[in-house]
Formats: C-alpha cells, sequence, structure tokens
C-alpha cells in the first residue's frame, strides 16, 4: 500500500528542514509516495509490487534507522530498492537489511576555488566562447516570465530522446507550476529561449544541478556556457559546493562484493553496445570537462541484491 499522503506545503517544509542532498526536491515531484517518520520524509515510486526510493536518504545520521524501519515496514512491497546512498549512509542501510553496490561516481564541482583558467579548462573556455560568439547569453528568470518558452524547449528536448530515456527518477520535471525553491538559468540567442538549466538548494551550502534541456538549433557550446555561468553565479553568492549528478556504470572499481555485477558494470560502460543503452561514456566525458571531484554513489536492494533488482532499478529510471 502506497505511504502516507502528505499535503504539498507541508512536505515541502519537512523536505527543506531535512535536506542532506540537493536531490531532496525530488520528493515534491508528482506520483511519489511517502514514508513519513519523525520530521524526515522518504520519497519513493511503485511498480508492481517494487518500490524504489528517490532523492537521496535526507535524514540525520540519528533517523536513519528508524526512516528506513519505516520504509521495510510498507504493506504489499516485495522488494525495496534506494538511490542514490552516499559512502556515509551504508552502514545505516546495511543494519536496515539492505545490500548497496557502487553503481556510478557523482560529479561535485567545489565553488570557493573554481576559476575557469589554464589548460585544465580549455576546452570549456573555447565552448563556452564559441555559444557566446553566436550570440547566446545567459539571465537567470522567474518560471511564470518564460512559461510557454520553456515549456516548449523542454518538450522539443524530450523528443529528441528514445521514448524511455529520460532518468525519471534520478532527473526532475521544471516544475513551472510550483517552483518552490528551484533557480532557473536560461540561454537566449536572437531574443529567443534555446535552453535552459534547473538548480536544487541542499544544506550546507550544496546546490545540484536537475534539468538540461536545449533546442537542437541552440549554438555549439550553450550548454557548457550555461554551466559555467552557473557555477561562476553560485561562486560568487558564496556557495560551497555545485553536484553535475551522476554518472551511471562510471568509475566502478573492480574489486568487492558483487563482481559479477561489477564486471556488468564495466562492460555497460565501455562496450559500444553498452553505450547505445544509453550514453554512459558521453555523459561521463561532458561533466569531466569541469574537473570535478568524483564521489562513489550506491544503489541498494532489500531483500537481496541481484541482477533481477538492478534491471528493475534501471528501468525505473528510464536508462532503456
Amino acid at each position: 500500500m502506497p505511504g502516507l499522503s502528505v499535503d504539498q506545503d507541508e512536505l515541502f517544509a519537512r523536505v527543506v528542514k531535512t535536506a542532506r542532498h540537493p536531490e531532496s526536491r525530488l520528493a515534491l515531484e508528482s506520483d511519489m509516495h511517502h514514508v513519513v517518520q519523525g520530521g524526515n520524509v522518504l520519497a519513493y515510486q511503485m511498480r508492481g509490487r517494487t518500490a524504489f526510493a528517490v532523492g537521496g536518504l535526507n535524514a540525520a545520521p540519528a533517523d536513519r534507522s528508524a526512516l528506513l524501519t519505516e520504509y521495510q515496514a510498507l504493506d504489499g512491497v516485495r522488494r525495496r530498492l534506494i538511490f542514490p546512498l552516499r559512502r556515509s549512509e551504508l552502514r545505516d542501510a546495511m543494519s536496515a537489511d539492505f545490500s548497496p553496490i557502487q553503481v556510478g561516481i557523482e560529479a561535485i564541482v567545489d565553488l570557493p576555488t573554481l576559476a575557469f583558467n589554464g589548460k585544465a579548462f580549455r576546452t570549456v573556455r573555447n565552448m563556452r566562447n564559441r555559444a557566446a560568439r553566436r550570440g547566446a547569453h545567459v539571465e537567470e528568470v522567474r518560471p511564470d516570465a518564460y512559461r510557454v518558452q520553456l515549456e516548449q524547449v523542454h518538450a522539443l528536448w524530450l523528443e529528441q530522446k528514445r521514448p524511455s530515456w529520460r532518468m525519471k527518477l534520478l532527473v526532475g520535471s521544471p516544475c513551472l507550476d510550483q517552483p518552490h525553491d528551484r533557480r532557473y538559468l536560461v540561454a537566449f540567442a536572437d531574443d529567443a529561449v534555446v535552453a535552459f538549466i534547473t538548480l536544487l538548494p541542499g544544506g550546507h551550502g550544496q546546490w545540484g544541478l536537475d534539468v538540461m534541456a536545449q533546442l537542437p538549433q541552440a549554438p555549439a557550446g550553450t550548454m557548457d556556457l550555461l554551466l559555467a555561468h552557473a557555477c561562476e553565479q553560485l561562486r560568487d553568492e558564496g556557495a560551497a559546493t555545485l553536484s553535475l549528478g551522476s554518472c551511471p556504470m562510471a568509475g566502478i572499481p573492480l574489486t568487492g562484493k558483487g563482481w559479477l555485477l561489477r564486471r556488468i558494470f564495466r562492460v555497460l560502460y565501455a562496450s559500444s553496445l553498452g553505450n547505445r543503452v544509453f550514453g554512459f561514456r558521453r555523459l561521463h566525458q561532458f561533466k569531466s570537462k569541469f574537473r570535478p571531484r568524483w564521489v562513489p554513489v550506491y544503489f541498494a536492494a532489500s531483500p537481496r541484491l541481484g541482477i533481477w533488482s538492478l534491471y528493475l532499478g534501471c528501468r525505473m529510471w528510464g536508462l532503456y
């Protein structure tokens, strides 16, 4: 049975209060169910008898065990999945009978020391300058002022993808009706909206990149221009980090438990067939241009971790 129904305003207040990671705002997406324990919220989506918790384990260390125990107690659920988990959360997940495995790495840009100079950032500078020469520029906007244009860009961007491509449980929607505290950076060319990104706040000066959408006719380098602008703006505001999001199947070590799954991850990342399923390498290469700090991210399943649990998780993500 679904979890507790919570008023949207109350849910937003709880999520903001307990947010430890920017992706906590994914709990506010439509079609989510919620486990509410004390002041903490764990959002999940259902497919059949599989529950998939998303938006991170946004609870203080002392509250994680009770929140996961409530998740385990859901009626009518055969399999429970969680993504993402960080390394510091693994012990709590395992204590609640979840089995974790690393499934990728997350790109974290440390903002206070960031400067797009030197050889390391030459590609970003070249692409940003290329877009600027073709008339592209970036502004932060209120979503209601450009609602129609943003909807059109997002719809056309989705049409370019395979029907199931969008990483539905990892990337939110533009949330133009209820932006809450999302921020919208828009790229204009010839006075028209050609691309935009949304930024999600987390605790302790953290921000996260969520939606990235652009038109096919956007000048080359437009997304580099948007991300570089976001990094510099947040840095100047005193923010600590910007997460560019996870890169599934990248940076997986071969050692440790689950050696068969780890080898499958390596094949998916390295092979042409795997990259026809999803652009694992392309996504990793794009984010690498910003010289992020890479941290491991984990997927966990209960009652057991195996190929079938991972398959169901990837289907619900929209990786294929």
